[in-house]
Parts: structure tokens; sequence; C-alpha cells
């Protein structure tokens, strides 16, 4: 059975989910308008519906959590509800702008960010792309757990009822970019256990979250070394 289905999907998604990277260092020094009263009362123009817990965790983890590192198991999720094939990866992040996606299986495949380039190395294919970081990203869904807090502003959230002991958020852009509906992360003791990027068809890719490991990461994680006797793709945006 062929695994590019899984592949390109996890790549789009997950490529989507640090789009606020690029919105980070294309807005360093704008900073979102503060959440009013009538924001927090529910007001149409308000960006989250109530702030409740899943919203606090939400806060809590970009702000306080700015090194990590951690396991994830992916799965693709059809219109019908049920889950497809199964994946495994490795992500390691440090705020604003690096992170190092390392998936294992059913694709040997690494996705890095140094600050400056994104780098694509597809180990099967023995093929590496490089293109510049901002313009990788631009235009695709934007992701809520690798940028800044300066991104709630771009986002109108609803709390969702506890389940299975999570706390349960959605999130679902206010200009909405490419073909991500929304994006629905639940909570651990302030932790993403969970995030699912659905599309606009009800497909998506969902990611679980385990063994986290909170702290630096060593700067050697970030650096992309080319390896010999790869063919290698320059990318202008």
């Amino acid at each position: 059975m062929s695994t590019e289905p899984l592949r390109s999907a996890e790549r789009r998604h997950w490529l989507g989910a640090f789009a606020a990277l690029s919105a980070v260092k294309a807005h360093g020094q704008q900073r979102p308008a503060p959440i009013s009263q009538a924001t927090l009362s529910g007001d149409q123009s308000s960006t989250v519906e109530r702030k409740g817990a899943a919203y606090v965790s939400l806060e809590r983890f970009l702000r306080q959590v700015q090194s990590a590192s951690v396991e994830v198991n992916l799965r693709q999720v059809r219109r019908d509800g049920e889950n497809a094939r199964q994946g495994r990866a490795s992500l390691q992040f440090q705020r604003p702008d690096r992170f190092r996606w390392d998936s294992q299986s059913p694709n040997d495949q690494l996705v890095l960010a140094d600050g400056e380039s994104l780098w694509i190395h597809d180990r099967d294919l023995e093929q590496v792309t490089v293109r510049p970081l901002r313009s990788a990203l631009e235009g695709l869904p934007t992701g809520l757990l690798m940028g800044s807090e300066r991104l709630l502003s771009s986002f109108k959230f609803e709390e969702l009822p506890e389940k299975d002991g999570l706390q349960w958020l959605k999130a679902s852009a206010i200009e909405r970019q490419g073909l991500t509906d929304h994006i629905t992360i639940a909570f651990l003791q302030s932790m993403p256990r969970l995030m699912q990027i659905t599309d606009l068809g009800g497909r998506g890719m969902r990611y679980e979250f385990s063994a986290w490991k909170v702290g630096p990461v060593a700067a050697a994680q970030f650096r992309f070394v080319m390896p010999k006797g790869i063919d290698l793709i320059r990318m202008a945006r």
C-alpha cells in the first residue's frame, strides 16, 4: 500500500500548523488588540466566546513553554469519522521560528526550520528541498502551538465540553486561508494532548502528543546538515 496519501496530507497539515511562525516574523512589532469585556461576553466581534479553562491553558502554554520536545502519533481522519492510516514522529521546537519535525513512519522525512529557511528532506526519495521560511509558510492554515500569544487575535475560539478528562478548544481563523475549516486542541494540565486540523471537506489530520519534555533544545537540532550524494532543490518561495 502506497504511503503517498499520508505523506502529502501530513506535510500539508503539519506545515500549516507552523504557519504561525511566519506570521510572528512578518508582524513582529504589531500587538493584537487586548481582549475586552465585550470579547469575553461573546460579542460578534470577539475572538473568544468565553475565556474558559481550555483557552486559559492555551494562553499559559504559549507564554510559559518556549522550547520543548514531544512524541507524536498521527492519523488521517476521514469524512465518516473513521481514522485511517497511522504514523509516528518526533517534534522539537524553540519559539518563535525554529522546529524539527522528524517523521519515522510510514514515511521517512525531516522538516526543519532554522529561523531563515525551511528544509524538507525526503530520505526515501533521496531529495532535499529548501526555501525561505516566511514565503514557504505564507497562505497555509495558521497553527496555534508553535507561535506566540500575538496570534490569538487572528482566531475565533469556542470552548467545547470536557471529554475523556481533557479540556477542548475549537479555533477558526477570522480570515480563512486555504482549505482549513477549523483546529481542535485538547489540553491536560495546560499541555496539549491532541490537535486535529480539519479541512472544508470534513477530512483532516489528528496529532496525539505524549512524553512532553519542556526545556531548552540543543541548537544543533535546528541546524540542517546536507547529506552527501543527495539532490538539492532550491525554491525562491
